[in-house]
């Protein structure tokens, strides 16, 4: 199977390129990010068949605080994959930021039941990763738009997990009170390649905040790989350099990281039998 994270790419809000031919079983993998919502459609081999994104504003700190609002946008969501699918899509799972699982779990759960879907799993956002990554020994850092989830993973199990509410939209406040723009226009500034130095020169001392935290969380941790970086944010190019250069240890990105996670969510489904649901 070609690289399934290169095949998300051109399957994310593109229905001509959605493909569910010889699906026996679909199911979701659906991650609700501070400032973006993905529904990722996996068949049981676990290849992508379907992706569809929406910006969104319902999560503030890895919590969810409007919940009207991302029932309707997992339910829009749902609705167009399912509006092009012979294929029943019945099942699937979704995730919360570590040391948030108190204020989501039931909260994430229920907007799932809402839609339809029958929850097979509810994991933190580093166990979702790794699903993806298969790192034994190692961290992952998981910069998204609200928050920065580090995780430490000894012979592929997370042994231990912290979040801190610092992230890409951080960067974002910065960039437009450097440029005395608004927000929008400082995260479309942001994401555009051609402004990248300009964008990387303002928001540096930021992401060195960022690997700061991450440093102060796995000093304790002896002998680990290498560090792993996902979430949206990570895209930034020369985001990875600075946080190698501060982290002190080897230091690496996936190919499109803000695809990793919401994948891994889409995998835990498969085999998970209904009475293993974390709930």
């Amino acid at each position: 199977m070609t690289d399934p994270i290169n095949m998300l790419s051109q399957l994310v809000n593109r229905p001509d390129n959605w493909n569910f031919a010889g699906a026996e079983q679909l199911y979701a993998g659906v991650d609700l990010g501070t400032y973006k919502t993905i529904a990722i459609i996996i068949d049981e081999t676990g290849r992508p068949r379907a992706a569809s994104m929406r910006r969104t504003e319902v999560a503030r700190s890895g919590m969810i605080v409007d919940y009207v609002g991302a029932l309707n946008t997992v339910r829009e969501l749902m609705e167009e994959i399912r509006k092009h699918s012979p294929v029943p899509i019945e099942k699937g799972a979704t995730s919360y930021p570590p040391q948030t699982e108190s204020a989501n779990l039931r909260t994430t759960t229920h907007i799932l039941e809402g839609v339809g879907l029958e929850v097979l799993n509810v994991l933190d956002e580093p166990t979702a990763a790794n699903q993806v990554l298969k790192i034994k020994n190692g961290a992952i850092v998981d910069v998204g738009g609200g928050t920065t989830g580090v995780a430490v993973i000894k012979n592929g199990e997370v042994i231990y997990s912290n979040d801190e509410a610092t992230g890409g939209v951080h960067l974002s406040l910065v960039l437009a009170g450097n440029q005395k723009i608004n927000y929008e226009q400082a995260e479309n500034i942001k994401t555009d390649p051609q402004k990248n130095g300009e964008v990387l020169a303002i928001v540096q001392p930021v992401i060195e905040k960022i690997a700061s935290i991450a440093a102060s969380y796995l000093a304790e941790f002896d002998n680990l790989e290498k560090v792993c970086l996902v979430g949206g944010t990570c895209e930034l190019q020369g985001f990875a350099d600075i946080v190698a250069e501060n982290i002190g240890m080897e230091t690496f990105r996936p190919n499109i990281p803000q695809f990793i996670t919401p994948f891994g969510i889409a995998l835990s489904c498969r085999d998970t039998a209904t009475d293993n649901i974390r709930v």
